[in-house]
């Protein structure tokens, strides 16, 4: 048993290390997890991460709790703190409350990384907070059979919990009736803290009404009505605020554009708007501009943050049509008004005597008081006052991204009748609107995940009906209950969803997400193919050890060599890949080119890529043409073709496509330097650097930096390119690009004149598999020292 509430102890072993008990902690808890994400999560400041999660790993499987493969560790153990977790959301108050014996990881001594700290902080407030939820449901309990020397008690358990976070304003009401109740001291205590938040907890009961339309929000509608056409408002205000049902309220009035925020792929949020979401994002931001619609995006923290980046840049183009934006916090630009949500004046509930005592005027609470709930039990008490068959047709709602009555009807298994009953109970009660939105989806995903069981069975069964890409996040939810009939539909899924993700140019967030899918054959292939598109070529390599090698996997094998630096087998595998049909040839034709490239074969360099450009355009992989196309030109470029003229075809047909527009001014910047043009060539870098920016291509953001601090460098701008070269290395860090970071490191070395550095500059690239490049670093260490001698 691993031990981790009231500190960090594995029972029976001795074992007393901190950090390997939390990878532990950490694994029991999250699921099994790359090994790379592992070691830069747990040793971010290693001069190689990877050896030491590698040496951790050894000790813990000899004690028998941790297991490994080339690409994952797991454990398989108990663990208090899952146990805890478990029983809590099973509804087994007691039993969690039971387990808790003090905080998460409490009395930690070694120093950890932001990212694994935030992680311990998290988990350590999420766990106590699920105490102090349990010991409320058992107090409520009490209180309802009328047990209010039970109830007192159990609410002062619930403000004691150690490392909880102090109680929220809209918690003291409910806490505070429960110690009245029982005539408990702490009451007082409470009512001084209220007084202090500016709060007053009333003594009385209050009645029972039910709530009008938009109660006292009647100001912000009329004033989001008078919006000038041009203007972004942006609505602010906590949960259950009302934001949503302003944003609908105005839909309705208006006929503007209503857009809920989703997460999950880019550009999720508008893709109902876009339709297509192709093209790259300079295309999508000229379709969104040109659209000229008003429109309501309802949860900004909630958006993808491709779709967050898009609206940033529409507001600086200015577009017509009139913006409403709602969020819990400041708005991330500038906006022409900015809306705030507060709390119900008394004003507002002037009507409902005893609602703003009661409530404090948050409107979610004042809905729940109106018709009689337990404020903190609204959602649960509304849903077993339905029907078994409504209850489970608002949890399979509760999991759709996009509401489906016809779905949600199939995975309940119900009939027409039935269904309808069902729909008609969700509706009356208020849970839904007409197109099966569930209000309060957050709240309602919880109240679901507290019963999984229901969950995976649930999810199956929406699964079982979704297009491949839409089922995946569901079948993740189902994994216990995953047959064997369902395995072939899982894998499209995977593999539906990973190709979404190349697709729209995150390659690294395929390859991780393919990490945990089940293993196959076509999986492992397309998982090699993200790892090759994120630059993270050894690993590629590695996960292809097992494949066949047929003509489709030797071109993808030539690739990998060649960026690998191991030239004989690239050429050797191409080779055999020319026999096979017209993506291995045209992707064999593109390496053998680079081959001929670095000899200096000009002429059959160029016939190559002119091969392999016209076999992508015969498969329609535009963007694949592209890259051809751009090293075509530099080819053409050191035939003695001027740099610019080589280049003007590519990049002016990668307009549309940053990732590849990138990728060519940087060639062209090289291709400048070698002429001796070096102030275009540092021009040329920094255009790279900022459409590398904003497409979000980390790796293309790490190269062009390198080099524009190359440049400067050289041109004897030292300050620059030094601030360059820390970027370069930031951004390389953050991509996992272990060539640019090798390179950017051994840059920076030699401006400081550093050895330590540049010897872990060298280890970086030895331990990447880029032996050619460690040994070209080696080297210019040599001449450096020999020059400083």
């Amino acid at each position: 048993m691993l031990h981790t509430l009231g500190g960090l102890r594995l029972e029976g072993s001795g074992f007393s290390r901190e950090k390997p008990l939390l990878l532990l902690a950490y694994l029991s808890l999250e699921g099994p997890r790359p090994r790379r994400f592992l070691a830069e999560l747990f040793w971010p400041e290693a001069a190689d991460p990877m050896n030491s999660l590698a040496v951790v790993l050894s000790k813990l499987r000899k004690l028998g709790v941790a297991y490994n493969d080339e690409s994952r560790a797991w454990v398989d153990l108990d663990c208090d703190a899952l146990a805890l977790q478990d029983a809590l959301r099973a509804g087994r108050w007691e039993e969690g409350i039971g387990l808790y014996r003090g905080p998460f990881a409490e009395g930690l001594k070694e120093a950890l990384g932001p990212e694994l700290e935030e992680w311990v902080l998290e988990v350590r407030e999420r766990l106590a907070l699920e105490v102090r939820q349990a010991h409320l449901v058992l107090a409520e309990r009490a209180a309802a059979q009328a047990r209010f020397a039970e109830a007192a008690p159990r609410a002062e358990l619930a403000y004691r919990v150690a490392a909880a976070p102090p109680l929220e304003p809209e918690d003291l009401p409910k806490l505070h009736r429960l110690l009245l109740a029982g005539a408990h001291p702490l009451a007082e205590t409470l009512e001084r803290e209220a007084r202090e938040l500016g709060l007053r907890l009333s003594r009385g009961v209050a009645p029972r009404s039910t709530l009008p339309g938009l109660l006292g929000r009647v100001r912000e509608l009329e004033r989001l009505l008078n919006t000038p056409e041009g203007d972004w408002v942006w609505v602010k205000g906590g949960a259950g605020m009302g934001k949503s049902a302003l944003l609908r309220e105005l839909e309705a009035r208006t006929g503007w554009l209503y857009l809920p925020a989703r997460s999950g792929l880019p550009y999720a949020t508008l893709e109902p708007l876009l339709e297509s979401v192709q093209g790259g994002e300079e295309a999508l931001l000229r379709r969104l501009a040109a659209l000229g619609e008003s429109l309501l995006v309802d949860g900004w923290e909630q958006a993808d943050p491709e779709s967050q980046r898009l609206l940033s840049r529409l507001r600086k183009l200015r577009p017509p049509g009139r913006v409403v934006l709602a969020g819990q916090g400041e708005p991330p630009f500038a906006v022409e008004a900015l809306l705030e949500l507060g709390p119900l004046s008394q004003e507002d509930l002037s009507g409902l005597p005893g609602a703003f005592e009661a409530t404090g005027g948050l409107p979610v609470l004042v809905a729940a008081w109106l018709r009689g709930e337990p404020l903190e039990a609204a959602l649960e008490a509304r849903l077993w006052a339905l029907s078994e068959e409504a209850r489970q047709v608002y949890m399979a709602l509760a999991l759709l991204e996009n509401p489906d009555l016809l779905l949600a009807r199939g995975a309940v298994g119900l009939n027409a009748t039935a269904m309808a009953q069902a729909v008609d109970e969700l509706l009356a009660a208020g849970l839904i609107d007409l197109n099966g939105s569930v209000f309060g989806r957050e709240a309602a995903l919880r109240y679901v995940a507290e019963r999984p069981a229901q969950e995976a069975r649930l999810s199956l069964g929406l699964a079982r009906q979704l297009r491949p890409q839409q089922a995946l996040p569901l079948f993740r939810r189902a994994r216990a209950l995953i047959e064997e009939a369902d395995k072939p539909q899982m894998l499209q899924a995977y593999a539906a969803w990973a190709s979404e993700l190349i697709r729209r140019g995150f390659p690294k967030r395929a390859a991780e997400e393919l990490a945990e899918a089940p293993p196959h054959p076509e999986l492992s292939l397309l998982r090699a193919r993200a790892l090759e598109r994120a630059g993270m070529y050894k690993e590629a390599l590695e996960a292809m050890r097992f494949l066949p090698e047929t003509p489709e996997h030797l071109a993808l094998k030539a690739t990998l060599f060649y960026r690998l630096g191991r030239a004989e087998e690239a050429q050797e595998a191409a080779q055999k890949a020319l026999a096979g049909g017209i993506a291995a040839r045209a992707e064999a034709h593109n390496t053998l080119g680079l081959i001929l490239l670095a000899r200096g074969e000009l002429a059959e360099a160029s016939a190559a890529f002119r091969r392999a450009a016209a076999l992508w355009l015969g498969l329609g992989d535009e963007g694949r043409r592209l890259g051809a196309l751009g090293n075509l030109a530099i080819t053409r470029a050191r035939q003695g073709e001027s740099a610019a003229e080589a280049f003007a075809e590519v990049l002016q047909a990668a307009q549309d496509n940053p990732q590849v527009r990138a990728q060519a001014l940087i060639n062209l910047g090289k291709e400048l330097e070698r002429k001796g043009h070096l102030q275009e060539a540092l021009h040329s870098f920094l255009q790279a650097e900022q459409v590398a920016l904003n497409s979000g291509n980390l790796k293309q953001l790490a190269l062009a930096r390198n080099n524009a601090g190359a440049l400067q460098h050289i041109l004897g701008q030292l300050e620059e390119a030094r601030n360059l070269y820390h970027r370069a290395i930031a951004a390389a860090r953050e991509a996992g690009e272990a060539y640019v970071l090798a390179l950017a490191l051994s840059n920076l070395a030699e401006l400081e004149g550093d050895l330590e550095v540049w010897q872990e500059a060298i280890a970086v690239s030895e331990n990447a598999g880029y032996l050619d490049l460690a040994q070209q670093q080696r080297e210019q260490l040599r001449a450096f020292m020999e020059r400083s001698s």
